[in-house]
Formats: structure tokens, C-alpha cells, sequence
């Protein structure tokens, strides 16, 4: 998934994205309805999972699609926070942003226009750590 040519600005919105997640969607909720960040987390993705299934009822594509990306992109942040932890957040959405910088160099310095990009941006991918 390359995107077209990552640069400072968006690596900042989505920084700033994903520090929201922990710190309102995850600090600050947990404590609001008294539970421990993994019921949080729990929480959070349940409620997710219950919104994409009922995405389809969205009848402007477009707007499904970005609906539904940022949701996945939430739940899939979630589903590693839960496994790494929120101590070193901040380390870990740095871990994070160099990984899509690294999708994203990986597609436009080597892959693009080749007969199987995608395939080879996968297995790249594939064998990056977070």
C-alpha cells in the first residue's frame, strides 16, 4: 500500500491520530468508565468489529471506504498496543510511522512499475518488525 510518497505533514496527522487513540481513546476513557486498559481495549475493538459489520449500510463508497480504513487502522493499532502495552507508547507510534515510511520508500525506490510490486512490497512487509 504505497502512499503516494509519505512526507513530513502526513507522517504528523497520523502521529498525532494515533497518540489520540491512547490518550483520549484509551487513557482517558478507561479511567472515565473505571476499567483497566485491556478491558478498554477489549472494548474498543468489540465496538469496532460491530461497526464494520454494519459499514455495507453506508450507500456513498466513498465514504464507506474511509469510514472503514480508519476504523481497521484503530483496530489494528489497538490489537498491538494490547500486545506491546501504553507504557512506551510514543516509542512504539515511532516504531509505527517508520514502518509505513519504510512501506512506502520501499515502493517508490524499488518497487514501482514492476511486473509483481505488490506481491514484492508484501513479502517486504512481511519480514519489517514494529
Amino acid at each position: 500500500m504505497p502512499m503516494c510518497g509519505f512526507n513530513e505533514k502526513m507522517l504528523k496527522g497520523l502521529t498525532a491520530l494515533t497518540e489520540g487513540l491512547v490518550e483520549h481513546g484509551l487513557k482517558y476513557r478507561c479511567k472515565k468508565n473505571k476499567e483497566t486498559i485491556d478491558q478498554g481495549i477489549k472494548r474498543e475493538i468489540a465496538d469496532m468489529v460491530r461497526l464494520i459489520l454494519e459499514l455495507n449500510g453506508i450507500d456513498d463508497s466513498a465514504k464507506r471506504i474511509m469510514t472503514e480504513g480508519i476504523v481497521k487502522y484503530a483496530q489494528g493499532f489497538y490489537m498491538h498496543m494490547r500486545k506491546k502495552g501504553i507504557d512506551n507508547y510514543q516509542e512504539d507510534i515511532g516504531k509505527i510511522m517508520k514502518y509505513f515510511e519504510f512501506m512506502d520508500s520501499k515502493y517508490y525506490d524499488k518497487l514501482e512499475g514492476q511486473p509483481e510490486d505488490m506481491k514484492e512490497l508484501t513479502k517486504f512487509l512481511n519480514e519489517k518488525e514494529i
